[in-house]
């Protein structure tokens, strides 16, 4: 860890002790977007702290709720980064304004575009976002309705034209610099006049080691394009994503309520015409999916067809789970195979490994034992163990 950021982080969890916040929840909450894993190892190594049996409280409620939303009840993918808005945060920005009868574009927030269409009548919502999985099973179910507009495609490398522009637009990128820039240049690009309004989430200033001085250049960045914004703090919460959440219960940390927060910034208007998108390319990496009893597997199809068989093996001694899913993690840049579990995996060849997963999927669809098909695989044993061990729950 930085250790400069080491030392602000530490002075932010001494600063929610002193406010009281003795459990785990709390803490990190007030941790300015800190991972929960390094906030837990300050916390170990504070060895004077007298309220260690509060601070490490992990019991997880039983409560749960009815999910109504499809994008609820979907895993989520962990190559794009999709965080999603807690329903309580949706909720507080339907409550913001009157809706009706505007046009609505959601850039990258299927989650929250979905809530809208659920609560918000007699307005013209547009959803853009790459998640073909998730795309395709909101077009199922709302498609039909004049008012929504739900595309697959990139925004990232796509410069969109609409007949009419949007009285509001709100967009979520990967928290990453290059993904703002263009994101908030095809908001500005996209408004119906120059009194609309863009609307999106700013990381915390302990997001990560340089957030504090990317946070500053955002905002010199809004500053120069809107006639006005807003800095509304603590108003966004995410959703702890199905990924996410095996990774830290996997080390130990089992969090009830969401942790991830975000100021919110409201841009007013835009002073001329001058945000243009470059035409410079994101690279992204091409990933194929298959899913398999509500878990979504992700393979990486760019490395060429080099070896005959399709063996997996596991990143590290520690075995399936990513330690986090930062791409500041450098297991992240090694695997070629991420599920919406959490777990990341070598795989010797990413091409044949998508032909059995589709032929596993095609034959668990029609009845047969996941266990007869994994053993049934031109795979070594250990491949099988590691798929039986995704798909099953346990090593065999």
């Amino acid at each position: 860890m930085n250790e400069n950021y080491y030392h602000k982080l530490e002075k932010r969890i001494d600063w929610a002790l002193q406010q009281k916040k003795f459990t785990f929840q709390e803490i990190i909450r007030e941790c300015q977007g800190a991972y929960p894993i390094d906030v837990l190892q300050i916390l170990k190594s504070k060895k004077y702290l007298q309220v260690e049996k509060q601070v490490f409280t992990y019991k997880r409620s039983n409560a749960d709720y009815a999910k109504e939303l499809i994008t609820e009840k979907i895993d989520n993918n962990p190559v794009l980064c999709s965080w999603y808005f807690s329903i309580s945060t949706c909720k507080k920005i339907v409550d913001l304004y009157s809706w009706e009868n505007k046009r609505i574009l959601f850039l990258g927030m299927p989650r929250l575009f979905e809530y809208f269409v659920k609560h918000v009548k007699n307005a013209y919502l547009t959803l853009i976002d790459l998640d073909y999985y998730v795309v395709n099973k909101l077009k199922e179910n709302y498609a039909d309705n004049e008012g929504y507009n739900i595309i697959h495609a990139d925004i990232n490398n796509q410069n969109f034209e609409f007949a009419e522009g949007y009285n509001f637009i709100f967009l979520d990128p990967p928290w990453y610099m290059e993904y703002y820039d263009r994101w908030i240049a095809q908001s500005y690009k996209l408004l119906n006049s120059q009194e609309g309004k863009i609307i999106f989430p700013l990381f915390q200033e302990l997001t990560r080691p340089n957030a504090k001085e990317q946070r500053k250049y955002l905002l010199n960045k809004i500053r120069e394009f809107a006639k006005e914004y807003l800095v509304v703090s603590d108003f966004v919460e995410y959703e702890i994503p199905t990924f996410e959440n095996s990774e830290l219960y996997n080390y130990g940390v089992m969090i009830e309520r969401p942790w991830k927060k975000a100021d919110l910034i409201i841009a007013n208007g835009r002073k001329d015409d001058k945000c243009i998108i470059s035409d410079e390319v994101i690279g992204l990496n091409q990933w194929q999916e298959v899913e398999i009893f509500n878990i979504r597997v992700f393979i990486s199809i760019n490395e060429s067809d080099r070896y005959e068989k399709a063996a997996i093996r596991y990143l590290a001694e520690s075995g399936a789970y990513l330690k986090n899913p930062s791409r500041r993690n450098q297991e992240l840049k090694l695997a070629n195979m991420l599920t919406s579990r959490g777990q990341g995996f070598i795989v010797e060849s990413a091409e044949k490994l998508l032909l059995i997963l589709k032929q596993i999927k095609k034959k668990i669809e029609n009845g047969t034992d996941i266990k007869s098909v994994i053993d049934s695989t031109d795979m070594d044993n250990m491949s099988k163990e590691i798929l039986f061990e995704i798909f099953g729950g346990k090593k065999c």
